[in-house]
């Protein structure tokens, strides 16, 4: 019954909001994944996210972002009921106020909150764009794939200068909530500083700081107070060289949680393959595309997405991709977009590892044709991915299908 509940609250919430100043997006995919080579066994997933804002004020806001999957509903039958994941990724409180020539913001969350790779930060103080890869789309919010998540409980404050297009802030979080983040699921406290700027030919959002684990066991054991014998330094960051409309641009997307500053004995140990990277150069022929991607992600990262569905195309821990794609078009009076990913993938492999003797043995080549396609307001998205490794040596999941659909509301 309480499953009901949450659907029912999910899928009515914009009716709910509609007479109100709200603001935001939602999206709704339908993934299927045949699980034998030959023959037809097909396993069916849904999820969808609605995020959005609510003005209350001219200077207070409420911020909130839900998303919500489905198991295999072919498992047990379309028509039975199935167990499903309902998520609340943000809810927060935002108080804005303009003093001495900039826009000050403060905010307390609980949650995701702007994490880098979501490119809310930028986006909510400077109006830009999204300019974040085709790699990295997902239909679960900011649940999706990120170079450094902003999650727990805590506070925020920035300033937005009013004749500069830059941004400046501080957030504060304590992240208890996520037992990936600690080893011995101490809850950690996190001092950060944000950096946001757009320019015509520069667009950069990062985040740096410190994190520190509270312990409250010796090495011995025994119980103290509080201990802090360890700091981490992590940071993330978005950055565009040119813009959208530039024949040449470059995207990166970088991070890392876990640099050891003052290590003690059970600390983590660093390793640049627990770097986060996406490198794209982009390339711009009048309304064709073509963007060339080498990633390489952390195989704690990756192994979440795999079993939340955070990437629809990104599986492995280190790939290439070719993405050629026609932009804009325009027929029966629908603007679309159509394109294909070329992709070479290394399962359990990083950048690192090139040269290995054994480097090539979990290689998956993957042809991924794409469609977007407007409509009632929003965007149709389709995608199929072909994994030709898979399909040659007949194992599950070679062919996939998503169908997704987003609307800014």
């Amino acid at each position: 019954m309480k499953k009901i509940l949450k659907a029912i609250i999910f899928l009515l919430a914009h009716s709910l909001f509609a007479g109100t100043f709200f603001s935001g997006e939602s999206g709704l995919a339908a993934s299927f994944v045949n699980k034998k080579s030959f023959g037809l066994d097909p396993a069916l997933v849904f999820s969808g996210f609605l995020g959005g804002q609510l003005a209350l004020s001219k200077s207070f806001s409420v911020q909130g972002e839900f998303s919500i999957q489905t198991n295999d509903l072919y498992e047990n039958g379309v028509s039975k009921e199935a167990d499903s994941i309902f998520r609340l990724n943000e809810i927060s409180g935002t108080f804005t106020q303009s003093l001495l020539g900039a826009t000050h913001t403060l905010t307390v969350f609980k949650g995701y909150n702007e994490s880098i790779g979501s490119q809310k930060f930028i986006t909510r103080r400077l109006g830009v764009e999204n300019y974040s890869s085709l790699l990295t789309e997902s239909y679960l919010g900011q649940n999706g794939l990120s170079a450094y998540e902003v999650f727990g409980t805590g506070g925020s404050y920035s300033v937005t200068l009013r004749n500069l297009p830059a941004s400046f802030g501080l957030v504060v979080s304590k992240n208890s909530e996520n037992e990936e983040k600690n080893d011995d699921d101490a809850p950690q406290l996190n001092a950060d500083l944000r950096f946001a700027a757009a320019t015509r030919l520069l667009t950069i959002d990062m985040l740096a700081g410190l994190g520190a684990p509270l312990y409250t066991k010796n090495s011995s054991n025994e119980d103290v107070v509080l201990l802090i014998d360890t700091l981490y330094f992590h940071t993330g960051a978005d950055i565009l060289i040119g813009n959208k409309y530039s024949t040449t641009s470059l995207f990166i997307q970088c991070g890392f949680e876990y640099l050891p500053i003052r290590k003690s004995d059970k600390s983590r140990d660093f390793s640049l393959n627990e770097t986060y990277f996406i490198f794209e150069p982009r390339f711009k022929f009048g309304d064709a595309r073509l963007n060339i991607s080498i990633y390489n992600i952390p195989t704690n990262k990756i192994n979440s997405a795999r079993m939340v569905g955070k990437s629809l195309l990104i599986e492995e821990t280190f790939g290439m991709d070719m993405q050629m794609y026609a932009e804009t078009m325009y027929k029966k009076h629908r603007n679309y977009s159509a394109g294909v990913h070329c992709m070479v993938g290394f399962e359990d492999k990083h950048f690192k590892d090139i040269g290995d003797n054994d480097f090539m043995d979990k290689m998956n080549v993957k042809f991924c044709p794409f469609t977007e396609i407007e409509a009632d307001g929003g965007k149709v998205n389709v995608l199929f991915t072909a994994n030709m490794n898979k399909f040659a040596d007949s194992k599950p999941g070679a062919f996939k299908l998503h169908i997704g659909y987003k609307k800014e509301l």
